[in-house]
Order: C-alpha cells, then sequence, then structure tokens
C-alpha cells in the first residue's frame, strides 16, 4: 500500500519538475507586444524551423520569408491537429512562429485574423509564444505540492506498518 502512494507521489513530483522547467523556460520570453494568427499548420515543429532559417537569412524587407498556406497536411503527421501561426513585429520587423498549441482544424481555422498577445525573447524576437507561462507554473506547483503530500502519506504509511522498526 505505501509503495502505491509513493509511486503515485514521485510521479506527481516529476510531472511539476517537468511544467516548473516549462515555466522557467517561458520565463525568458520577457517581451511582449501584440500578432495576428494568419494561417494554420499540421506541422508546427517544421513551420518554425522554416520561421528561424529565414530569420538567419533576413534579406532586409519588412515580409517574412517562409511559406504561407502551408496548412495542405504534407508534413502532417495525423492529419487532424493544426497549429495556428501567427505574425507579429519587434523593432519594425516582421516574424511569424506556429503556436506550441494544436487544435482540430474547425478550431484552428476559427482563429484566423484573431489578435493575439505574443511573448518573446527579447534577445532572439524569433523565438515567441502564446504563452507567458504562468498557467505552467501553477501546473507546476499544484503537482509538486500533491506529490509531496503523496509521499508523505506513503512513509507515514509505510512508519505505520513497520512500527517495530523504530
Amino acid at each position: 500500500m505505501e509503495s502505491i502512494f509513493l509511486i503515485i507521489g514521485l510521479v506527481l513530483l516529476l510531472a511539476g519538475i517537468i511544467f516548473v522547467i516549462c515555466w522557467r523556460y517561458l520565463a525568458g520570453y520577457a517581451g511582449e507586444t501584440t500578432g495576428v494568427i494568419i494561417d494554420i499548420t499540421s506541422s508546427g515543429a517544421w513551420y518554425n524551423q522554416q520561421a528561424e532559417e529565414a530569420a538567419a537569412v533576413y534579406r532586409g524587407d519588412q515580409e517574412p520569408h517562409v511559406q504561407m498556406n502551408v496548412n495542405t497536411g504534407l508534413y502532417n503527421n495525423n492529419g487532424n491537429m493544426y497549429a495556428p501561426i501567427f505574425q507579429y513585429v519587434v523593432n519594425g520587423r516582421t516574424y511569424s512562429r506556429a503556436s506550441g498549441v494544436s487544435y482540430n482544424k474547425g478550431m484552428a481555422q476559427k482563429k484566423l485574423g484573431k489578435t493575439v498577445p505574443v511573448y518573446y525573447n527579447v534577445d532572439k524576437p524569433q523565438k515567441a509564444s502564446l504563452s507567458n507561462g504562468k498557467g505552467y507554473k501553477l501546473l507546476g506547483l499544484g503537482f509538486s505540492i500533491g506529490g509531496i503530500l503523496f509521499c508523505v502519506m506513503g512513509l507515514a504509511v509505510f512508519m505505520a506498518g513497520h512500527k517495530y522498526l523504530f
């Protein structure tokens, strides 16, 4: 019985640590601006790789040099999840990036044209997110506290069942 509490506690602690790491990563995105959802893609990771390469070879005008309308499913793993592509401007330069969150195609298409807050890395403005990470912080703290409580309960059950050891 005590091992179940300990295992659950350790799993919750691990989940808490992962969420805290995500929060710390996004905490580095201290810049804030607004952006617009301009398209959807079936492969956000592929799109972001293309966007970062385009930012590295920026040609001087204000247009992003990334293939738009990539929602054809060319790099689609499962065919039914789409990430919104958002465009934003930092210091007069236009960037675009795919969200890390995917939706079904209908929900993703409903987001087209919407204005959204964008959080970006001030040192590398081509790196941005639609999340500021506060949700990850709350989840990380909640899972960590739950994990600690389960571990304490597991130890208490262990100690209660093994009084003769103490």
